[in-house]
């Protein structure tokens, strides 16, 4: 069975709640010589992504929701061992959360277990974060990078708010901004510096700017 069947396979079994069968599929997939990466990017994150969708649509419930999240955070689990992440200094700083009224956390987690395998330090704030918390522990930390996610329309302008908060307190730090109903024209009319649709290429982001607000520190 090639990668791609098992990632559709796996993606099925989610959807059916049929963790058994997830984690088996996941490590499948590893045993197979899938990198570990691609097994969370390519099988596990568009999975748990068409749960979020389902639920948004009412197609799913909480229950289910739920019950997803657990399998997937299992899943993660059998894949954690088999990353390796880089070793020495950590290449930056950066302070995660989703904001306030928003309690979704999955793809901030996939996204913060990237970074870390990226070598990066991450302090995680949680869900139904406070703005000023997130500009507090820049503060507090000197974090390069302030990651924000909101992943209800609700909650979107909110990640607009804290763009502007973080501005007007001084913070040296870059801001990104993501979330299932984010895009690159939100993040451009928040102000952010930066956005990107998925963990790999935050990733990515960051280490863009953790050089940019360093050099621009000691300008």
């Amino acid at each position: 069975m090639s990668s791609t069947e098992i990632y559709g396979r796996l993606k099925d079994a989610l959807l059916e709640l049929d963790e058994a069968t997830v984690l088996d599929l996941t490590r499948k997939a590893l045993d197979g010589g899938a990198p570990p990466l691609e097994v969370i990017e390519a099988g596990l994150t568009p999975a748990i992504t068409e749960v979020g969708a389902r639920f948004e649509r009412g197609d799913f419930f909480l229950p289910e929701l739920l019950v997803s999240a657990d399998i997937f955070t299992k899943a993660i689990d059998v894949v954690k061992p088999h990353l390796t992440r880089e070793e020495g200094t950590a290449r930056g700083l950066v302070v995660i959360g989703t904001v306030k009224g928003d309690i979704h956390e999955i793809g901030k987690n996939v996204v913060k277990l990237m970074l870390e395998v990226a070598g990066y330090e991450v302090i995680d704030l949680g869900i139904d974060v406070p703005l000023q918390a997130f500009v507090d522990k820049q503060r507090e930390t000197g974090a390069d990078i302030i990651a924000a996610s909101a992943l209800l329309s609700s909650t979107m302008p909110l990640l607009k708010d804290l763009v502007g908060l973080a501005r007007r307190s001084g913070v040296s730090a870059a801001i990104i901004v993501g979330g299932a109903p984010v895009r690159e024209k939100h993040a451009v009319e928040y102000g952010a510096d930066g956005y990107s649709p998925d963990a790999v290429g935050a990733v990515r982001l960051v280490e863009e700017l953790v050089s940019k607000v360093r050099a621009d520190r000691t300008a």
